[in-house]
């Protein structure tokens, strides 16, 4: 189990802190909004009322003895001074979140050690979902790189992974292959595809699209 401290309890915010609660990780949400943190303080570990841009109210958190703290604040300069004031007071590892990459540029330079940009990389996961029928879901693991879901080509079923060298002709990892919705890991090189599964692979989107070709 690990420990979690989210400051922000807006859509992104309360979504993530009930979601790591699930995972049964201790997660503390905070937010000056009082009707945000009634509504949502059932579905976390402890939840706290308060204006975090106040240095001496985010040191009251003991924000050094948390594993993670992500500042889910919508406002452009409440989180920069949040973020800033995090590393001052020696939170280990601060993940912000940003609306635009100005934005994200600003909370790197204020002490962030990761951004996270969840309306631009869900835009993109999208775009590449729909704009391409043989793709199924997408994972971005880089500005090239993903994990992707995709349709087993025509050209591999009933043929072994040994046999098409996918690695060394297509560049791309299969990792494993979906069938009724549950996800199997293929360990073996022998393994035969079927036309009756998908494929989760992983590499630069050219390569996955040329795969189909």
């Amino acid at each position: 189990m690990k420990s979690f401290l989210v400051i922000g309890a807006g859509k992104f915010g309360h979504h993530l802190a009930e979601y790591l609660c699930d995972m049964n990780n201790d997660v503390m949400l905070v937010d000056k909004n009082e009707n945000l943190i009634d509504e949502y303080s059932e579905n976390v570990t402890t939840a706290e009322i308060g204006d975090f841009t106040v240095k001496s109210n985010l040191a009251s958190l003991g924000v050094e003895d948390y594993d993670f703290v992500f500042v889910c604040v919508g406002e452009f300069q409440e989180s920069l001074i949040i973020t800033n004031y995090l590393k001052e007071l020696g939170a280990s590892y601060v993940i912000s979140k940003a609306s635009s990459v100005i934005h994200e540029k600003f909370l790197l330079q204020n002490g962030a050690d990761k951004v996270v940009y969840p309306e631009r990389d869900n835009a993109y996961r999208m775009a590449v979902e729909y704009s391409d029928s043989s793709i199924f879901d997408y994972f971005q693991l880089s500005e090239d790189t993903g994990i992707f879901e995709i349709a087993v080509p025509e050209s591999w079923i009933g043929k072994s992974l040994s046999r098409i060298n996918v690695r060394k002709i297509h560049n791309v990892t299969v990792i494993a292959y979906k069938f009724n919705n549950k996800i199997f890991p293929i360990n073996s090189p022998d393994y035969v595809f079927s036309k009756d599964e998908h494929l989760i692979v992983m590499g630069e989107r050219e390569n996955i699209k040329k795969l189909k070709r």
